[in-house]
């Protein structure tokens, strides 16, 4: 069984940045609704838009299956995993999300 994952970038037109990781390939809905999110969201509410970049990957060999909350937490201990051949990238996505409050987003 094979595991996925996505590292999850955030960026407000004001220059705040943040970064996370997050099981499987979330949606933006999924990402709205992280605590990543949502505390850059409190912490820069003055933003037009948010950019988000997520870049996605597959841990292992067999049938994909989103990680769990352990696997996260392992992963976020061992960052050298993202780098190693057992990990490869299965795609990237950007996109801003306009007036956070309303949810709009643009794709990139």
């Amino acid at each position: 069984m094979s595991k996925v994952f996505s590292l999850v970038g955030l960026e407000t037109n004001t220059g705040i940045r943040d970064a996370g990781i997050m099981s499987g390939i979330p949606e933006v809905e999924d990402i709205q609704n992280s605590a990543l999110y949502r505390e850059l969201v409190e912490d820069c509410g003055g933003s037009d838009y948010i950019t988000v970049i997520v870049k996605s990957y597959r841990w292992g060999e067999g049938e994909p299956e989103d990680v769990t909350a352990e696997d996260l937490e392992w992963i976020k201990n061992h960052p050298e995993l993202i780098g190693s051949q057992d990990v490869a990238c299965v795609q990237t996505s950007q996109y801003a999300i306009l007036y956070p409050d309303q949810g709009m987003q643009l794709n990139m």
